[in-house]
């Protein structure tokens, strides 16, 4: 099973992530981390990493200025290589879950090279950048089953995304 989801800028990527995560932590064996904005005074300053076991948490990019860009955001790609590190230790899990994939994150060529990696089993969920182009883009939204999220179905799409992954686990489980 390999599932990747996307949909426009807070349409519920990383809640359904997080309903996937707290629906199964305590059935299997899941890793993964996730990536949510920081607002200070109801505006968006940046965003962080935050892994899902552990809760460690970094910063993924923050208004201003850097070496690398995205848009009004300096991106630190030192904790996109951090976070492409775990990536090595969710592979003993069950199932992983990444949220995100998308411009930041592929500024780091770890990332993307430790991603394909984890692409080669099954038991993946991921969240993807909506209309970027990137070759690992693509190659996900070729190669995993894509859910478009939307105001009117994302509720249904994550509790059908939980009733799966947990009929698949039964399933391998015997």
């Amino acid at each position: 099973m390999r599932i990747a989801v996307t949909g426009r800028p807070g349409i519920g990527k990383t809640t359904l992530c997080l309903k996937v995560y707290n629906s199964l932590k305590d059935v299997m064996d899941i890793s993964g981390f996730v990536t949510f904005e920081v607002r200070r005074g109801g505006t968006r300053i940046g965003f962080k990493l935050r892994d899902l076991k552990s809760n460690k948490e970094l910063w993924l990019a923050r208004v201003g200025s850097g070496r690398v860009k995205v848009g009004k955001y300096a991106v630190f790609v030192e904790s996109i290589d951090q976070f492409a590190r775990l990536i090595r230790d969710y592979k003993s899990s069950e199932f992983v879950i990444i949220d995100e994939i998308g411009p930041m994150e592929l500024k780091s060529d770890y990332f993307v090279s430790e991603v394909q990696d984890l692409m080669k089993r099954d038991n993946l969920l991921f969240t993807i950048h909506y209309k970027a182009k990137h070759p690992l883009l693509e190659r996900i939204r070729n190669e995993f089953e894509l859910y478009v999220l939307n105001e009117q179905n994302r509720d249904r799409i994550a509790e059908e995304i939980i009733g799966r992954i947990i009929d698949d686990y039964k399933r391998r489980k015997g």
